[in-house]
């Protein structure tokens, strides 16, 4: 079983692997406009995701990098015009940084490219495989440790009308 196990994992990331190569050319045109280095992209994304300011103290934990180094980084965004960084009104000896409006929108466009990409990719599929491939991505969030509740609730349904 575990012969099987490993060599049904192996062709996964083998197939995943090809897939992340043929998209590669097809990044979408705002990251590469971005021209950061992995770092400041990183800090980007953390602001996106938290959706809120977020102290020196909150980005060097999220990133796993000193406060020096968090400094750096925002310091980098915000000469790029690509954040801000400001006093925190209820502790004016914390600093915030924030997404620049310039920064929101790029992210959101690279959202959105994202998303297109994938629909394109997966309209191309055949329904029993659109059907395996939502039941194995369902399996893998839940092996990760995502509450697939709410998505596995909805994937019922639709299960359900297809």
């Amino acid at each position: 079983m575990a012969e099987v196990t490993d060599s049904l994992i192996r062709d996964i990331q083998a197939a995943m692997g090809d897939l992340m190569r043929q998209q590669r050319p097809g990044l979408p045109h705002e990251v590469m406009q971005l021209d950061l280095p992995i770092s400041q992209m990183k800090t980007l994304f953390v602001l996106w995701k938290a959706g809120k300011p977020q102290t020196m103290g909150q980005l060097a934990q999220a990133l796993d990098v000193s406060l020096g180094n968090v400094t750096g980084l925002v310091d980098g965004l915000v000469q790029r015009g690509l954040a801000r960084r400001e006093e925190d009104p209820s502790d004016r000896r914390q600093k915030l940084a924030s997404l620049t409006p310039i920064a929101e929108t790029r992210l959101l466009r690279m959202e959105r490219g994202r998303s297109v990409l994938i629909q394109r990719l997966l309209r191309r599929m055949a329904v029993d495989d659109l059907r395996a491939l939502r039941q194995g991505v369902i399996a893998l969030a839940a092996a990760a440790g995502a509450d697939g509740r709410s998505s596995s609730a909805r994937s019922k349904k639709v299960a359900n009308v297809s």
